[in-house]
């Protein structure tokens, strides 16, 4: 897929690799639609895409239902035009060890928390490009802030990404959708606030955000995923 004048949705637009992955594809001449639910930081990745030249429009979703999923969809159609690419962001869940007070119960409310909105758009993208007849992409990218006690449980919730991206790309195939998805092998974290190793998360970003666009650029990948690594 040519990324010059496509149209790309990218969820949490306001965190750091949302900012990254959202400054490099309007480097590239993608169309752009943020979308986040904390205002302030989409507030900020807005600018800096305007600042650039970006062509482009923020979305703020207080609620991330169906319903408001939707809306977004038709307003960045109506907007900018029909969505080509979704880059589906999602933060990794902390998941419980199995000997941990109350583990079935935390271990449900994170996964309700993981997949809830991660599946709602990535359902969302699949109807609009099979009823609008793109041969779009979806884009699955998981990262998680660096915690000893998260990293342990990563590879978990890299299973969950990887095995979704697997089957999205089988369902979807007779209708000309790919999907793919990244996610790091060396942890590096997400907050805004942070200064540790901050080279090392530079790079980290960096090679997540060159692998999305590989992944739009390839017609030939789908259903696998790609592991950044530093």
């Amino acid at each position: 897929m040519e990324i010059v004048q496509s149209v790309i949705l990218i969820t949490a637009a306001g965190s750091p690799i949302g900012k990254a992955i959202s400054l490099h594809f309007a480097s590239l001449g993608a169309k752009l639609a943020l979308l986040d639910i904390d205002k302030a930081q989409l507030d900020q990745t807005y600018r800096a895409c305007k600042a650039v030249g970006a062509q482009c429009k923020a979305y703020h979703l207080a609620k991330p239902d169906e319903g408001g999923i939707k809306y977004v969809f038709d307003s960045v159609d109506q907007q900018l035009g029909s969505i080509d690419v979704l880059i589906n962001y999602a933060l990794g869940a902390e998941l419980p060890a199995l000997f941990s007070p109350s583990s079935v119960d935390r271990f449900s409310h994170s996964m309700l928390e993981l997949t809830t909105t991660f599946f709602a758009f990535g359902k969302q993208a699949a109807h609009y490009m099979r009823n609008t007849n793109r041969q779009g992409v979806i884009v699955n990218l998981i990262t998680q802030p660096q915690d000893n006690e998260q990293h342990q449980n990563f590879d978990s919730t890299k299973a969950i990404v990887s095995g979704l991206t697997l089957s999205w790309a089988k369902e979807l195939s007779d209708f000309n959708i790919r999907v793919g998805g990244v996610a790091p092998i060396t942890l590096g974290c997400d907050c805004s606030d942070c200064t540790t190793n901050n080279a090392i998360n530079q790079h980290l970003q960096y090679e997540i955000v060159r692998s999305a666009e590989y992944i739009v650029t390839n017609d030939y990948f789908n259903g696998r995923m790609l592991e950044a690594e530093v």
